[in-house]
């Protein structure tokens, strides 16, 4: 979709002379928007006035898209602020715009004199409009979590708010992340970005993290290096002990024991030895205890 702009040359000197010492409108549309529920995604402006002879109750701001001009709504939260709710139409994902703002400058003699300024061209890329969903609402620190989609490339990062999240491509229909170290019982966003996507998926409440804990918690091996791995709970093993149940998703690549804490004791220590070159890792489970994740590199 091509934005049409057409200028009388009267426009293009006045708009130049004033965005040069007096009026600019500065674009403040992220380059990148966040899903809309209702589809609809707000473009905004500030005029920047640094003349006293700008009328500024007279600012008016419009944004032509697709050769449309459309009129803008000044907020309340900042001055000289203009909004623009705009109802994408399905599909889109790139829209081009530009900005006209329209006012009035007083001349010393009091003759009111009506100008305007264009802005550069700006887009905003649109998300994705596929639903994503998170299969849980409540998860440990260090546990797993997947988020069902479509579209899914190994340069998606998931952010638990604003915190990167160590992320793992499954499929491009299934996306899967760690719960890092926030701080627990509270309830955080979860978006998944990329270059052209930034798109909430849903809410998370992050519980504390397991009682059962793995050093180190990444692994970097050769193949035929061996690396001891210390398993350690925060209260006794129950009766019979603890069996702690280790898969990966790379099978060819590890050589790894069961693991059992004895009853009564609170630790207990294996080796795990690199075979193939790969990269995945380690998921860690112990009776109802939350999953534990471990990254595993063979190099």
């Amino acid at each position: 979709m091509k934005a049409k702009r057409i200028f009388l040359s009267s426009f293009l000197v006045l708009a130049f002379y004033l965005s040069g010492c007096s009026v600019k409108i500065v674009n403040t549309t992220p380059d990148i928007a966040h899903a809309s529920p209702t589809g609809n995604y707000t473009l905004s402006a500030h005029a920047q006035v640094n003349k006293k002879t700008v009328v500024t109750s007279s600012l008016e701001a419009f944004v032509v898209i697709d050769g449309e001009q459309r009129a803008m709504t000044a907020t309340t939260s900042a001055p000289n602020l203009f909004k623009y709710d705009y109802p994408a139409p399905p599909q889109e994902e790139l829209t081009r715009f530009y900005y006209v703002l329209k006012f009035v400058t007083q001349k010393e003699d009091g003759t009111a004199v009506p100008a305007q300024i264009i802005s550069d061209l700006y887009q905003v890329q649109l998300p994705n409009q596929i639903t994503l969903t998170v299969e849980k609402t409540r998860a440990a620190v260090g546990t797993r979590v997947s988020i069902n989609g479509q579209g899914f490339t190994g340069q998606d990062i998931v952010f638990i708010d604003h915190t990167p999240a160590e992320t793992i491509f499954s499929s491009p229909t299934k996306l899967q992340f760690v719960v890092p170290q926030l701080k627990p019982n509270f309830g955080y966003s979860i978006e998944v970005r990329s270059t052209t996507r930034a798109q909430t998926a849903g809410y998370l409440r992050i519980d504390p993290a397991s009682p059962l804990s793995v050093l180190p918690n990444q692994l970097s091996l050769r193949p035929g290096q061996s690396q001891a791995l210390a398993f350690a709970l925060d209260y006794p093993a129950p009766y019979g002990g603890l069996y702690i149940n280790i898969t990966t998703d790379i099978p060819d690549s590890i050589i790894m024991p069961e693991v059992l804490i004895p009853e009564g004791a609170r630790t207990v220590s294996a080796t795990i030895e690199g075979d193939k070159v790969d990269q995945g890792h380690l998921f860690i489970n112990a009776s109802t205890l939350p999953e534990l994740v471990i990254p595993l590199t063979i190099r």
